[in-house]
């Protein structure tokens, strides 16, 4: 029988001030984010105390609810079935007073770091669940590999076709998704992501420089389809009648294409492999010390909702080196997360804490670490400090000990045994995960909490 999210839409709606307040409604793999037309006046934080509701968020001038894996996209439906939101992104276009206008540009421009992030996010969260699917057969196929299928060759180029899927045609599906974030047409990002992939691009030379293809990888795809969609609006403004169907996108792909080939791909190309180079060289000269910066510094981002952004940077790790020696070190945030948590559900005397806690720490050893940041330790504010220490804790055990990933993003916790990148860094990277949820657990227990009230 389908859930029933009657009550938690009735009171979710009456936060925010009406259905017709809610300007446009979307969601992610844990949250239900929307935008509001106006907000003053309105008891925004009581959306924490809806039964349901597992943390609440301003970021991006969204408001988003963290409700829970695999959740968010039910909700989204049934919110859906029940009134026509507009999509996340396509507000309504309504005459808004000075005031509003004044109020809508400064929240839009509050944060340009952040805009930045949400829409690298935008273009790279609709591949998660593809490179969760790959990226467990690739990694499953690796560990086989050294194991049970030694003499078979023919079933270990299977699991690597299987688990490539979603590599092959990377950069043609980020350009798609890239041109849509950018406001131009999905296909001609497509397009242009073809251009700089194409293998004949290696017996061209342009203005006596050979190409490569596929250098710079998804960070060049995104510096092209971020320039081809000004040059496409330029055309579209300026073109009039039915030739401007042709001339657009035929001048956008040559004039665009043409400069890609001689500066943006070089120039990407340049500084996507400095920068795999530079990751790599911290991570092996600083060991445990940038290890345990790194672990320990990235819960705030996914507290900010910005950890999406460093999907380039995990991508041209593996384009470049074949493993990511940086995912497993982030991935022990959550390990530092479930310690923590764990020790939070133990100590509390608060039914509904407790509740809500044994319900986010099956889904925090998943990897999925919202439900426990804003359900539990972010909210009790040392508990969360507690999870940073158990992530750095991990994060130096698995930067020392050289723990890879044989994909870019995707799967972490305890799934992420199967997708790491030979048995070396399956060892370690459980020595990483107990340790930073035994320092999570004692550093919260040693920090306390104060127990809310029922």
């Amino acid at each position: 029988m389908p859930e029933d999210f009657s009550a938690f839409y009735e009171a979710v709606t009456r936060i925010a001030g009406g259905e017709e307040n809610i300007a446009s409604l979307g969601a992610c793999m844990t949250r239900l984010r929307f935008t509001l037309k106006k907000q003053d006046g309105l008891d925004l934080q009581s959306f924490k105390q809806v039964p349901g509701v597992l943390g609440y968020v301003q970021a991006q001038g969204q408001h988003q609810l963290v409700v829970g894996a695999s959740k968010a996209g039910k909700i989204l439906q049934y919110f859906q079935s029940r009134h026509a939101f507009a999509p996340l992104g396509e507000e309504n276009k309504r005459e808004m007073s000075a005031g509003e206008v004044k109020a809508a540009v400064r929240q839009k421009y509050a944060s340009r770091i952040g805009r930045v992030c949400a829409r690298i996010g935008n273009i790279f969260v609709p591949l998660i669940p593809a490179y969760i699917g790959c990226g467990l057969l690739l990694g499953i196929g690796n560990i086989l590999a050294e194991t049970v299928l030694k003499e078979s060759p023919n079933a270990v180029g299977l699991m690597q076709v299987l688990g490539n899927g979603i590599f092959f045609y990377l950069n043609a599906i980020v350009g798609y998704n890239a041109a849509r974030e950018f406001g131009g047409t999905p296909s001609l990002g497509a397009a242009l992501a073809g251009v700089l992939n194409i293998p004949s691009l290696a017996g061209i030379t342009l203005f006596g420089m050979q190409l490569i293809p596929g250098k710079g990888g998804v960070i060049a795809v995104l510096v092209v389809c971020w320039a081809a969609s000004y040059v496409e609006k330029f055309f579209r403004s300026r073109i009039k009648g039915s030739m401007e169907l042709f001339i657009t996108p035929t001048l956008t792909i040559l004039l665009v294409g043409v400069v890609s080939l001689a500066l943006i791909q070089p120039a990407a190309g340049w500084f996507s492999d400095k920068l795999a180079l530079w990751t790599q060289q911290a991570l092996k000269n600083g060991g445990w010390f940038t290890g345990a910066l790194l672990g320990g510094g990235f819960l705030p981002l996914v507290m900010l909702g910005v950890h999406q952004s460093l999907v380039p940077l995990h991508q041209q790790l593996v384009d470049t080196l074949g493993n990511n020696p940086l995912f497993p070190v982030l991935c022990m945030a959550g390990a530092g997360q479930v310690g923590a948590g764990l020790a939070v559900l133990l100590k509390t005397r608060n039914e509904r804490l407790k509740t809500v806690a044994k319900n986010a720490l099956p889904v925090g050893l998943l990897g999925i670490g919202e439900p426990l940041i804003y359900g539990v330790t972010l909210p009790l504010f040392k508990p969360f400090l507690a999870a940073c220490i158990g992530a750095a804790a991990g994060g130096a055990v698995t930067a020392a000990l050289h723990v890879t990933a044989a994909i870019p993003f995707g799967v972490s916790g305890v799934v992420m045994f199967l997708a790491l990148s030979n048995l070396h860094s399956v060892v370690f990277y459980g020595v990483g995960f107990i340790t930073a949820v035994a320092c999570g657990f004692c550093a919260a227990w040693k920090l306390g909490f104060e127990d809310p009230q029922e």
